[in-house]
């Protein structure tokens, strides 16, 4: 995850067209897959790719809506290719918890910014939940079930923890003067 993080950043300041959400969610799969090593730099870029897929062609960029359905179709291709699903103690225990929050938060009418935040939460929810399920796909089902079973599973909490930093990014672009 730190691999991946630092490539982001570094490539950010040379080679994603800011200007373009969905190129740039499509770059950041990108440079992901290019230094992440074992599945999750895979899952990573499938999960940008079905993101890219899901944004491309809104030239006056996503709305709230699209990027809650872009999480969506981002989460159900890495289930399809993945293999894993709610409750198998993986990244999707912390996604799929916080992309039904985000629908549920943008349909009642919350700020979008709001709504991001309060799903970020329902993602720290999901991946402490993780603590107490037994691994049926990722790295953790390859841990004795007494050691694995006193710590939540670490792709989930990796995915919360960079939900949680989009989110309070975004809320703290927003809510800061201009």
């Amino acid at each position: 995850m730190f691999r991946g993080a630092t490539a982001i950043m570094e490539d950010m300041k040379k080679c994603y067209p800011l200007n373009d959400a969905a190129e740039t969610v499509n770059e950041i799969g990108a440079s992901v897959r290019r230094v992440m090593g074992g599945t999750s730099g895979i899952l990573y870029d499938i999960f940008c790719k079905a993101a890219y897929a899901k944004l491309k062609g809104s030239p006056a960029g996503p709305t709230s809506k699209q990027w809650a359905d872009a999480l969506e179709a981002s989460i159900a291709a890495v289930s399809k290719y993945g293999g894993a699903s709610a409750g198998y103690r993986t990244m999707l225990d912390a996604l799929i918890p916080a992309s039904t929050v985000l629908k549920e938060s943008l349909v009642a009418g919350i700020d979008p910014v709001d709504a991001f935040v309060i799903s970020s939460e329902a993602a720290m929810s999901g991946a402490e939940s993780t603590k107490s399920m037994r691994p049926q796909a990722g790295r953790s089902s390859y841990v004795s079930g007494d050691v694995v079973m006193t710590v939540p599973d670490p792709g989930a909490m990796a995915a919360a923890a960079w939900y949680r930093a989009a989110a309070l990014a975004i809320k703290n672009k927003y809510s800061s003067p201009s």
